[in-house]
């Protein structure tokens, strides 16, 4: 897999920013955090504590507490003052969750990635590309 250029990155966020800020914002999140999509789509807004993010223990990763960035904390309560009624932070408002409280799925940012991606590069993208 080929690593992104800045342009390609920042390209690539702008078209995901016109298909969703949702997918923006985990795109930035990415990133920046060093966790994978699992674990960034599960965060909840009790995990942000002043400038400390809890990421829960999920699987055979253990709980890991990261000191974050005041862009972190700026997304995070964007998104909290966008949707006060959100437990998770990248909480799905599809039909399909319409009266339950779940976080977005990795294979829907998937499909909107793939989408933003075209025209901007060749190079395989996925949520892993947003690492470098």
């Amino acid at each position: 897999m080929s690593q992104l250029t800045l342009h390609e990155f920042a390209s690539i966020n702008c078209k995901l920013k016109d298909i969703s800020d949702t997918w923006s914002d985990l795109w930035v999140l990415l990133h920046i955090l060093p966790v994978g999509i699992g674990r960034v789509v599960s965060l909840r807004y009790g995990n942000l504590i002043g400038d400390s993010l809890v990421v829960e223990a999920n699987g055979r990763f253990e709980e890991k507490i990261l000191s974050v960035p005041a862009v972190v904390r700026h997304i995070v309560q964007r998104r909290r003052d966008k949707y006060p009624h959100d437990v998770y932070v990248f909480q799905s408002h599809s039909n399909r969750v319409k009266f339950q409280q779940r976080p977005v799925t990795v294979i829907a940012f998937n499909q909107a990635l793939k989408i933003a991606s075209k025209g901007v590069t060749d190079k395989v993208v996925s949520s892993k590309s947003a690492r470098w």
